[in-house]
């Protein structure tokens, strides 16, 4: 990350807040605030001093803190649900106003923002050619950071293609916003130096803010090292401002992208992994992350910073660090012998995860106390077409699952399947949130 105290100190203001790079100690490199103990069930997340407390008191939305000067907004309690199985739809047996006798409200809902700040490597590795598989060229690209085929893309070139594509796919969407940053810092004669601030900000996919990423990214060259932690760091430092400044609301995601390992400064790793991607998830910050060819000596840290992050692979995935090149928490292509191809697929799973763009806030309760999580349905009505009941169907929301569920922590409703997908694209669809009738689900089989 940086060389020294020196350099340290020349990137950013110091300040006393919680959640800084030394946490609670020294120069705020990190997110302000939320230096709290762990949430429980039942409890909001807040920070030291005046924090802000947006959150309902059961199954509530999250939100950022507003007021004092540090802490993050509370997030709902945690409730628990069952499973079920079936097919989705069936017209809504309220009729065509949807609701049915016995709901206590109908609420139209909008999707939840989604924002996503891309930190993408341009170390002097990503001038090499992808490997394919041969261990030969991938350690000479250690040594000799050229591309060894002139003829054939760099590892840039194809991650360049592959961001593109993915944003292509976000187009257009009115609820995602996006930003760019790519380390060491562009333009920049140090090779380890970090941007504060996003080189390009994060803002809504319009087509505009599309063309100034494309111009962007045509003037990015490789060059310089890997300083993995700084630019996280930082980068949750921008996020953290942002929402706590109510500049940014909903959903946030830090997508990393690397070909190394770190190369900077590792004095900074184990304060990364263990402080500051578990606190990002207090201000509802979750990190993907994507190991390149190159970055085999990285797959521990880059594992357990998915795992941290909450976007684990699986379940049971490594993420114990017991050498430096064991973890698969993460998307790991260091084996690959078709990069393009799984970077593009691994870019577009990322745009396409319903926990990204497909999520509603769960409606406060009209006659106050908290929502029976057993007593919500959900319908979705197209711009062309009569109203549907979106029955609740808690297969997997990636695969099977083309209803509706419950995010993990029980403080969400995400929609899964086809209807996510109509729900993105018909800006004149509508989707509405009924309170107090029995949780209508798929058949079970």
């Amino acid at each position: 990350m940086f060389r020294s105290i020196r350099r340290l100190r020349r990137l950013g203001p110091t300040s006393s807040s919680c959640f800084t790079v030394t946490l609670c100690a020294g120069a705020a490199l990190a997110l302000a605030g939320a230096c709290s103990s762990a949430r429980e069930p039942g409890a909001g997340i807040g920070g030291g001093g005046d924090a802000g407390q947006a959150g309902a008191a059961s199954g509530g939305a999250s939100g950022a803190g507003s007021s004092g000067d540090s802490g993050a907004g509370s997030v709902g309690a945690w409730t628990g649900f069952g499973g079920s199985d079936g097919f989705p739809l069936e017209p809504d047996p309220g009729g065509p106003d949807g609701g049915l006798s016995c709901a206590a409200s109908e609420q139209q809902a909008v999707l939840i923002p989604a924002n996503l700040l891309f930190l993408i490597d341009r170390s002097g590795s990503m001038n090499c050619n992808p490997p394919e598989g041969d261990s030969t060229l991938n350690e000479l690209c250690k040594t000799d950071p050229i591309k060894q085929n002139p003829s054939d893309p760099s590892k840039w070139d194809v991650t360049r293609e592959a961001l593109r594509g993915a944003l292509d796919s976000l187009a257009g969407k009115p609820n995602v916003s996006v930003g760019i940053s790519v380390f060491p810092k562009p333009h920049d004669t140090e090779n380890c130096r970090v941007a504060e601030q996003p080189d390009v900000a994060i803002e809504r996919l319009d087509p505009g803010h599309r063309a100034a990423i494309d111009t962007f990214l045509d003037g990015v060259a490789p060059r310089g090292d890997t300083p993995i932690a700084g630019t996280t760091i930082l980068g949750y430092r921008y996020l953290s401002e942002r929402i706590r400044a109510g500049e940014l609301s909903g959903n946030t995601f830090v997508v990393l992208f690397t070909d190394g390992a770190e190369t900077c400064d590792e004095n900074y790793l184990a304060q990364l992994v263990e402080r500051d991607v578990p606190l990002a998830t207090r201000f509802n910050i979750k990190t993907f992350v994507i190991g390149a060819p190159g970055s085999e000596d990285g797959r521990a840290l880059l594992s357990q910073m998915a795992h941290g992050g909450l976007t684990p692979r699986s379940t049971g995935c490594d993420h114990s660090a017991s050498s430096v090149s064991s973890g698969d928490c993460h998307f790991d292509m260091t084996t690959s012998t078709d990069f393009a191809g799984e970077l593009a697929s691994a870019l577009q799973a990322i745009s396409g995860d319903a926990s990204l763009s497909c999520q509603l806030d769960i409606p406060r309760n009209p006659s106050g106390g908290g929502v029976d999580l057993n007593q919500v349905n959900v319908t979705f009505t197209p711009g062309a077409g009569d109203v549907v009941s979106v029955l609740r169907d808690d297969r997997d929301c990636d695969g099977e699952a083309q209803g509706w569920q419950y995010s993990a922590d029980g403080t969400k409703i995400v929609l899964c399947g086809s209807i996510c997908d109509q729900a993105r694209s018909d800006a004149a669809s509508q989707v509405k949130i009924e309170l107090g009738c029995p949780t209508r689900r798929v058949p079970l089989r």
